[in-house]
């Protein structure tokens, strides 16, 4: 082979090297009769009219997921297996029953990339919307992906979303994959709860945490801290200022396969 057409083949070979599919996106045959143990714990602060209080929540869950391919993404239909919430003020504490919304089904439609559209919904009943928010329990719950292969310490995003590769590591012979993630952004106004009409604020939230990624079975674990900082300004319906600070630690461990009933 002259030298020229070696060249040639050689720039030919690291050009698709470049494009490989690195097998970094959410599929049904990685998501299908999955099953995840979510824990939270959530500490509260709030400021209302000079008066300051402290409280703290939780949620421990088992989740259940099928998944199906489909030419928009993957659809996907969640159910709680068990969940248990609560919330302490003081000597105080809430734990609401929450036999109501277990087996209630929430389905919905995830990118391949982790973009996700919620479809339907469960019902949930007030105790449990007292306590913790569970409408959108599925909406943040897998966290988004690079749109091409990352070689570890490059990075990719922008001034909203940033996701890192960090060096890869080796559990029970499997080589997995870590990634740090980082997403912030605003909110303008919000929906308090048994309300129907928003409420304009300035809110930020942020959302710093690390996943590791299976290249054969997917997402295998994702630990995050979420920090949610809201003021409310005085309105017609909320006569003095409100301030709350709300750090919640988050885990998603993926569990053995189980039955798909």
């Amino acid at each position: 082979m002259t030298s020229w057409r070696a060249a040639i083949l050689a720039v030919g070979c690291l050009v698709a090297a470049g494009h490989q599919d690195d097998g970094l996106r959410y599929a049904a045959a990685n998501l299908d009769c999955s099953r995840w143990a979510e824990s939270s714990r959530s500490q509260i602060e709030t400021i209302a009219g000079g008066r300051s209080g402290k409280a703290s929540a939780g949620r421990d869950a088992i989740l259940r997921v099928r998944a199906v391919d489909t030419t928009g993404g993957v659809s996907l239909e969640g159910w709680f297996d068990s969940l248990s919430v609560w919330r302490r003020t003081g000597n105080d504490e809430l734990v609401p029953d929450t036999d109501g919304l277990i087996g209630g089904r929430y389905r919905g439609l995830l990118g391949a990339r982790g973009r996700y559209t919620s479809l339907v919904q469960p019902f949930v009943p007030d105790e449990v919307a007292e306590v913790a928010e569970m409408a959108g329990a599925l909406d943040d719950l897998f966290p988004a992906l690079p749109p091409r292969p990352l070689a570890p310490g490059t990075s990719w995003g922008d001034s909203v979303l940033l996701v890192l590769r960090l060096p890869d590591t080796l559990v029970s012979g499997r080589a997995l994959r870590r990634f740090a993630l980082t997403l912030r952004h605003e909110r303008r106004e919000i929906l308090l709860h048994g309300d129907s009409v928003p409420v304009p604020v300035r809110q930020t939230i942020t959302d710093k945490g690390e996943f590791t990624w299976d290249p054969k079975a997917g997402l295998e674990h994702r630990a995050r801290t979420v920090l949610v900082e809201t003021s409310i300004p005085p309105n017609r319906r909320i006569r003095q200022a409100v301030r709350s600070r709300v750090e919640q630690r988050v885990e998603l461990k993926r569990l053995s396969a189980g039955s798909c009933e």
